[in-house]
């Protein structure tokens, strides 16, 4: 089983080259919409200067922020993902 590495609200270029990004909006009372995303670094153009390759692994409704991250890290941990960035800005207590 891998480890797992959770960055909190910070830059995500900490993230490294290869990470999950978690995306949560909303309250648990009303449910939160939680966006997970595989983000791949790759060179681009003549230069091969660095760029970025989002591909969308979730989009839904959740019960709760917590439920999200246990879900991403699941997901980081069964495919070899060593980090996931949490973005969870107007969240919610």
């Amino acid at each position: 089983m891998s480890k797992v590495r959770v960055i909190r609200d910070q830059d995500p270029t900490e993230a490294g080259d290869d990470f999950l990004r978690v995306s949560c909006q909303g309250d648990e009372a009303t449910g939160v919409f939680t966006v997970i995303e595989r983000v791949l670094s790759q060179a681009c153009g003549a230069e091969q200067t660095g760029g970025w390759r989002f591909r969308r692994l979730f989009g839904g409704l959740l019960e709760s922020h917590d439920a999200a991250l246990n879900l991403a890290e699941a997901y980081a941990r069964h495919k070899g993902v060593p980090v996931v960035y949490a973005e969870t800005r107007g969240r919610q207590a």
